[in-house]
Protein backbone atom coordinates (compact mmCIF):
# COMPACT_ATOMS: atom_id res chain seq x y z
CA UNK A 1 0.00 0.00 0.00
CA UNK A 2 2.83 2.33 0.47
CA UNK A 3 3.99 2.30 -3.20
CA UNK A 4 0.04 2.80 -4.57
CA UNK A 5 -0.40 5.24 -7.15
CA UNK A 6 -2.85 7.83 -7.28
CA UNK A 7 -5.01 5.80 -9.78
CA UNK A 8 -4.93 2.55 -7.41
CA UNK A 9 -5.78 4.47 -4.39
CA UNK A 10 -8.89 5.76 -6.53
CA UNK A 11 -10.01 2.34 -7.71
CA UNK A 12 -9.54 0.91 -3.91
CA UNK A 13 -13.50 1.17 -3.84
CA UNK A 14 -14.72 0.05 -0.07
CA UNK A 15 -12.25 0.75 2.63
CA UNK A 16 -13.54 -2.20 4.37
CA UNK A 17 -12.32 -4.94 2.13
CA UNK A 18 -8.89 -3.53 3.15
CA UNK A 19 -6.98 -4.54 6.17
CA UNK A 20 -5.98 -2.29 9.04
CA UNK A 21 -2.20 -2.99 8.69
CA UNK A 22 -2.77 -2.08 4.78
CA UNK A 23 -4.38 1.37 5.68
CA UNK A 24 -1.74 2.23 8.11
CA UNK A 25 0.95 2.39 5.55
CA UNK A 26 -0.94 4.40 3.40
CA UNK A 27 1.85 7.18 2.50
CA UNK A 28 0.17 10.92 3.26
CA UNK A 29 -0.44 11.11 -0.85
CA UNK A 30 -1.97 8.19 -1.42
CA UNK A 31 -4.17 8.66 1.77
CA UNK A 32 -5.50 12.08 0.34
CA UNK A 33 -6.83 10.41 -2.98
CA UNK A 34 -9.39 8.72 -0.69
CA UNK A 35 -12.42 9.19 -1.06
CA UNK A 36 -14.68 11.06 1.57
CA UNK A 37 -17.45 8.86 1.16
CA UNK A 38 -15.46 5.93 1.82
CA UNK A 39 -14.36 7.21 5.17
CA UNK A 40 -18.25 8.16 5.89
CA UNK A 41 -18.76 4.42 4.96
CA UNK A 42 -16.59 2.59 7.64
CA UNK A 43 -17.64 1.33 10.19
CA UNK A 44 -14.46 -0.20 11.68
CA UNK A 45 -12.76 2.16 14.36
CA UNK A 46 -9.04 0.92 14.03
CA UNK A 47 -9.62 0.56 10.18
CA UNK A 48 -10.78 4.62 10.88
CA UNK A 49 -7.72 4.90 12.94
CA UNK A 50 -4.91 3.34 10.77
CA UNK A 51 -6.30 5.88 7.91
CA UNK A 52 -5.77 8.09 10.42
CA UNK A 53 -2.38 7.77 10.93
CA UNK A 54 -1.59 7.22 7.52
CA UNK A 55 -3.30 10.42 6.25
CA UNK A 56 -1.07 12.87 7.62
CA UNK A 57 -2.56 16.48 8.08
CA UNK A 58 -4.49 16.29 5.18
CA UNK A 59 -7.49 18.65 6.98
CA UNK A 60 -10.03 16.90 4.91
CA UNK A 61 -9.69 13.79 5.70
CA UNK A 62 -8.30 14.74 9.32
CA UNK A 63 -12.24 16.59 9.80
CA UNK A 64 -14.19 13.45 8.36
CA UNK A 65 -12.37 11.06 10.91
CA UNK A 66 -12.08 13.33 13.87
CA UNK A 67 -15.94 13.54 13.56
CA UNK A 68 -16.42 9.82 13.23
CA UNK A 69 -13.96 8.73 15.76
CA UNK A 70 -15.57 11.63 18.28
CA UNK A 71 -18.83 9.97 17.56
CA UNK A 72 -17.75 6.30 17.94
CA UNK A 73 -15.70 6.80 20.73
CA UNK A 74 -16.73 10.07 22.64
CA UNK A 75 -14.35 11.52 25.26
CA UNK A 76 -12.29 8.50 25.21
CA UNK A 77 -10.89 9.87 21.24
CA UNK A 78 -8.73 11.64 21.06
CA UNK A 79 -6.51 9.31 23.25
CA UNK A 80 -3.97 11.02 25.80
CA UNK A 81 -1.09 11.98 25.01
CA UNK A 82 1.67 10.23 27.12
CA UNK A 83 3.59 13.20 29.05
CA UNK A 84 7.10 14.20 27.86
CA UNK A 85 10.42 13.17 29.47
CA UNK A 86 12.11 14.83 31.89
CA UNK A 87 15.31 14.96 32.14
CA UNK A 88 16.76 15.09 35.80
CA UNK A 89 17.12 18.85 36.67
CA UNK A 90 21.18 17.63 37.71
CA UNK A 91 21.93 15.90 34.63
CA UNK A 92 25.04 16.45 33.16
CA UNK A 93 25.66 17.98 29.74
CA UNK A 94 26.20 15.17 27.61
CA UNK A 95 28.67 16.95 25.37
CA UNK A 96 30.62 18.62 27.88
CA UNK A 97 28.93 21.31 28.58
CA UNK A 98 30.31 24.37 29.40
CA UNK A 99 33.76 23.03 30.64
CA UNK A 100 36.20 25.20 28.11
CA UNK A 101 38.60 21.76 28.98
CA UNK A 102 36.37 19.59 27.41
CA UNK A 103 36.54 18.66 23.65
CA UNK A 104 33.87 17.86 21.62
CA UNK A 105 34.28 14.96 19.53
CA UNK A 106 31.69 16.03 17.34
CA UNK A 107 32.16 15.02 13.33
CA UNK A 108 30.91 17.05 10.90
Amino acid sequence: YRELTGAAVRNLGSLEASSKESLAKLNPQAASLLSLQWIEDLEDVDKMRAVAKSSGEDPRIRTALTAKLTDALGSAYPPPLPPPAREPRNAEPQDGGDNPGTRSSAVF
